[in-house]
């Protein structure tokens, strides 16, 4: 899988028409992925979101265990809104890239952080959304001709908690508290982008 996702992010960083395909429907891209790893039978497991009609994955809910009481869980977007849902963000971060390509930095990095929040928040697939995730990440980045840090990988994760807690927080939160978790979300993410972002306290909003 490292080699997989190294190759994998040479070809976002090269190739626009590509990146432009996989900002527009992830679902090849996590097939190629993870087509090996599906169990016998359930190829679907593979390239299909939930809520997918006529599949495993029609009326299949997730969600994960809360950090800070993991007696609790909280819970990703219903099945029956994945689909709308994804299609509904990836349009409107398609839309919102074009006119970031002339924005402040920190606006730019707004628009990384809101695909990056939603995506997560929604979790189409029942498995590898972080990898789809960070792929996604890498290629809106590169249309927004920000250069990604060293530091960052499509695999293995390069975060921990202190990034899986505010992206928790913005999951859970209703809509007039997102904000605020967004901003704690893009701060991170800053880390992951070199150019701008090697500034001291760019990921900060201003």
């Amino acid at each position: 899988m490292t080699r997989a996702c190294a190759e994998l992010q040479h070809h976002i960083l090269v190739d626009p028409a590509y990146r432009s395909s996989i900002l527009t429907d992830p679902r090849d891209l996590h097939q190629a992925l993870f087509a090996q790893f599906t169990p016998p039978g359930y190829p679907e497991y593979a390239g299909t979101y939930r809520g997918t009609a006529g599949t495993s994955l029609e009326g299949r809910r997730m969600g994960a265990p809360q950090i800070l009481d993991l007696k609790k869980s909280f819970a990703f977007e219903e099945p029956e809104k994945v689909i709308a849902s994804l299609d509904f963000m990836l349009s409107e971060v398609r839309r919102e890239l074009i006119p970031a390509q002339a924005a402040t930095p920190y606006v730019q990095l707004l628009t990384l952080t809101h695909l990056f929040c939603w995506f997560g928040k929604i979790h189409p697939f029942l498995d590898g959304n972080g990898h789809v995730q960070r792929a996604l990440f890498a290629a809106a980045a590169t249309e927004l001709a920000i250069p990604l840090a060293p530091r960052f990988a499509i695999h293995p994760r390069p975060f921990d908690s202190l990034l899986a807690w505010p992206l928790e927080m913005f999951t859970r939160a209703v809509p007039e508290q997102r904000e605020h978790f967004l901003a704690m979300v893009a701060e991170y993410l800053s880390s992951w982008l070199a150019g701008p972002f090697d500034l001291p306290a760019s990921g900060i909003a201003p």
